[in-house]
């Protein structure tokens, strides 16, 4: 197994760093979309053993409702969070080992999300 794909819902906007929101429920919503992610990461293995790769591709590609897309560096470090729980599904060694590229952007008014894809290097 080289790659993995997941698929977890839309960050929340309190994730943007544009959010003007009090730090406890922002932590809130971190902890929440990090253990999403987590969740979505041990789906997508399966019976799978953790890899734990030492570098890893990030592609993310994120679905909207409309084609009002964010800013891509911003898009970016709201997936943090994900990033985490991502690490913590043990996909990768630390979050340090992704290498994130530039975000994909679609639109799917049925179905919003992000499906990130891990790539192994």
């Amino acid at each position: 197994m080289n790659s993995i794909t997941i698929i977890i819902d839309l960050p929340p906007r309190m994730l943007s760093p544009n959010a003007r929101c009090h730090w406890a429920v922002k932590a809130k919503h971190v902890s929440r979309y990090r253990r999403h992610a987590h969740a979505a990461s041990l789906v997508a293995l399966g019976e799978a053993s953790r890899p734990r790769w030492e570098k890893a591709k990030l592609n993310a590609k994120a679905f909207f409702k409309t084609k009002a897309f964010p800013d891509p560096s911003n898009f970016m470090a709201s997936l943090k969070a994900a990033e985490d729980g991502i690490a913590d599904a043990g996909i990768i060694v630390n979050d340090r080992a992704l290498w994130p590229e530039r975000p994909v952007f679609d639109k799917d008014a049925k179905r919003p999300r992000v499906e990130i894809t891990i790539t192994r290097e």
